[in-house]
């Protein structure tokens, strides 16, 4: 299965990290490993990048935002969602 990791998400939320807040409305991403390489193994995720719906540009470097990034956007299944 081929995953885009540059996915648009749709919703109203905002959310809210140590990098700043953003709404999630039409934001992309792309999950980054230690070296910077985009990955979809979400256990070797260190970084996140984020752009807005304008623009502006957001790295989530923190685990814990990290992880309740990923269960906003619903990444993470339900067992694991903080």
């Amino acid at each position: 299965m081929h995953m885009t990791l540059d996915a648009p998400l749709i919703g109203a939320a905002l959310f809210h990290s140590r990098a700043g807040g953003f709404p999630l409305l039409l934001c992309t991403y792309a999950l980054l490993d230690e070296h910077s390489n985009a990955t979809s193994d979400l256990d070797h995720v260190v970084v996140i990048r984020v752009t807005a719906l304008n623009g502006e540009r957001f790295r989530l470097r923190d685990q814990d935002d990290i992880q309740r990034f990923l269960a906003a956007v619903g990444r993470l299944p339900d067992e694991v969602k903080p």
